[in-house]
């Protein structure tokens, strides 16, 4: 992976860059409480009609981030492609499929081998609708996957990319990323951990396809397998699961538990191998045979400079 240099210190270096992260954080938090206040109302009908808040709340902090965004992109005189690389440039169809890919099969082939080997089961639960159960899915983790992006592997992180390298960029936002599920229900140190890694993975989608649409896509797909392909829950958070559910049957370690399957050292495989072969696919790593034996060549390269 190319890791960018740091930017010469003081006015225009590091504290520029640290005085323009504060402001972006301030102005997000600003505009999460002014969105609640200001849109609330007019997301009350979708709540009323899907018996859910999460909708309602998830659609009020991604147009409260895309807000915040703009605003301070815009204050400073940025392109917002080259900021948040959400822009025309990075929404190539190519780069969409291949982070819907990514997030689908990292989480998707760990909890199918778990249904194969009996770590965990399917069974039966109450009836219902599977297709207003996963549009209900969709409407909620579509616009949650792009505040999250927004939030740690946006404008954030191209800022301290600048500032202090990719490597600290990929650190840091990762481990915040891991923090903010720190109270949801069923939180153990594994399940914080394994956040971290998924927020890891989703950063290397981004800087793989130097796309944050991608990192997008593949935050929901790794969502969507779970609550609505097996009805599992989601970072402790469970919906209505019409027709069958899936639930641990082997150890909480392996499986996640109650948390959900992206808990579980399953899930850690599924990351670790999808990220090893898009690093293949970015030419961060050469894979090559040297007489008997396999030889891994980790290669610098990639990305530009954001």
């Amino acid at each position: 992976m190319q890791t960018t240099r740091p930017v010469p210190g003081g006015i225009g270096g590091t504290g520029r860059v640290a005085a323009r992260l504060a402001a972006f954080g301030g102005v997000s938090l600003v505009a999460v409480f002014v969105a609640g206040a200001f849109l609330y109302p007019f997301f009350q009908a979708a709540s009323a009609i899907t018996g859910t808040r999460l909708i309602a709340y998830g659609l009020m902090t991604c147009v409260a981030m895309l807000a915040s965004t703009a605003i301070v992109i815009r204050l400073f005189g940025e392109s917002w492609g080259a900021a948040t690389r959400l822009g025309a440039d990075a929404a190539g169809a190519g780069r969409l499929f291949e982070g819907l890919s990514a997030g689908w099969f990292a989480i998707a082939i760990p909890v199918g081998l778990m249904v194969l080997t009996r770590a965990v089961r399917i069974e039966s639960s109450e009836a219902g609708s599977w297709w207003t159960a996963t549009g209900i899915a969709a409407a909620m983790l579509l616009p949650a996957a792009l505040t999250e992006e927004l939030t740690f592997r946006g404008y954030g992180f191209t800022l301290i990319q600048r500032g202090w390298g990719t490597a600290t960029a990929v650190a840091t936002t990762s481990v915040a990323f891991g923090l903010l599920h720190l109270l949801n229900p069923g939180v153990s140190v594994q399940s914080l951990v394994m956040v971290a890694l998924a927020g890891a993975f989703l950063a290397l989608v981004r800087l793989a396809y130097d796309s944050l649409w991608a990192a997008w896509l593949a935050h929901f797909a790794y969502n969507f397998v779970q609550l609505a392909v097996f009805h599992t829950p989601v970072s402790g958070l469970a919906l209505p699961q019409p027709g069958y559910r899936t639930v641990a049957a082997g150890a909480e370690w392996l499986t996640g538990g109650v948390w959900g399957p992206e808990a579980g050292a399953a899930a850690a495989l599924g990351l670790l191998g999808v990220s090893f072969l898009m690093a293949m696919r970015a030419g961060w790593v050469k894979v090559h045979r040297r007489g008997w034996r396999l030889a891994i060549d980790v290669r610098p390269r990639g990305r530009r400079e954001p």
